[in-house]
């Protein structure tokens, strides 16, 4: 059986790769699951050939990409931003946070997208960066509570606190924007071991569409390994945790246009040399065609 070496990061991440790596067994494959250390070099492990594939947050390898490195993505689980706007009782449409602030966080992509979602939405609003340190994780939106800002983007595995503090989720449309988890290769790979991303992209389609649609299975493939390395302690979580997982998916683990696009543009106010950059390179869909067409 032939074997891909794919390094995460976040076990968050674990339940849905778990399911690929299922799903790959099909298709002749291995999928190896690493967990990436502690750090920020797991793109750096890419290049160095101490992976294959690395199946983690996209936005932050444009740059790589546009410096020359020959990255190539060819999947992504995640294609709408997975943060909800939690609103103050008084606020009852996204007009009503013109001119006011809406609390960021300060870690990731959270600031650049939410920044340029109140661009495309709400223009006069101000988008606020908070810092972890001073309000916890994902606690953004305890400002607020406490009156200094009018919304807060929260993402789905902390929305019970904002809910439980006063505050209610306002309804927003879906916004294109690529997360966790896509596949990105090298080059190289692609196109030496173009069979086995083959099966990699196949087995993606697959296990989207059995996380999504087959509960049953789905949570026995979380009960093993990504329950252990998750810590949960009691079914009741780790079927909430599904739910929220399952909910976040696409229905096909392909990008959007306008997800492409967002997650290119988020990145010019902080890289302006990305304005050159064309993000269609850095995509190669002749696999998820060829999943397609099964």
């Amino acid at each position: 059986m032939a074997s891909l070496r794919v390094l995460y990061r976040d076990y968050d991440r674990a339940p849905y790769l778990y399911t690929v790596r299922r799903a790959a067994e099909a298709y002749g494959l291995d999928v190896a699951l690493e967990k990436a250390p502690l750090g920020g070099r797991f793109p750096e492990m890419l290049q160095e050939g101490a992976t294959d594939v690395l199946a983690e947050n996209y936005w932050g390898l444009q740059s790589l990409r546009a410096s020359g490195v020959k990255l190539l993505s060819v999947a992504t689980a995640v294609t709408n931003l997975n943060e909800k706007l939690f609103v103050a009782p008084s606020v009852t449409g996204v007009a009503d946070l013109a001119g006011k602030s809406v609390a960021l966080r300060g870690v990731g992509p959270s600031a650049l997208i939410g920044a340029l979602w109140l661009k495309d939405h709400c223009p006069t609003a101000k988008g606020v960066v908070v810092s972890e340190d001073e309000v916890g994780r994902w606690g953004n939106w305890k400002k607020v509570v406490s009156g200094e800002c009018a919304a807060a983007f929260v993402t789905n595995f902390y929305q019970d606190h904002p809910l439980g503090a006063g505050l209610k989720e306002l309804p927003v449309e879906p916004y294109g924007f690529i997360g966790n988890v896509t596949f990105t290769t090298t080059e190289a790979i692609a196109a030496t071991r173009r069979d086995d991303i083959q099966a990699l992209v196949n087995a993606a389609f697959d296990a989207s569409r059995l996380f999504k649609h087959d509960p049953a299975k789905a949570l026995s493939i979380f009960a093993s390994d990504p329950r252990k390395l998750m810590e949960i302690q009691d079914d009741r979580e780790m079927e909430r945790v599904y739910t929220i997982l399952a909910g976040e998916l696409s229905e096909t683990p392909m990008p959007s246009a306008a997800g492409i696009s967002n997650t290119h543009r988020m990145r010019l106010s902080r890289n302006p040399e990305l304005a050159e950059f064309n993000p269609l390179a850095m995509w190669d869909f002749s696999f998820a065609r060829g999943a397609l067409a099964r």
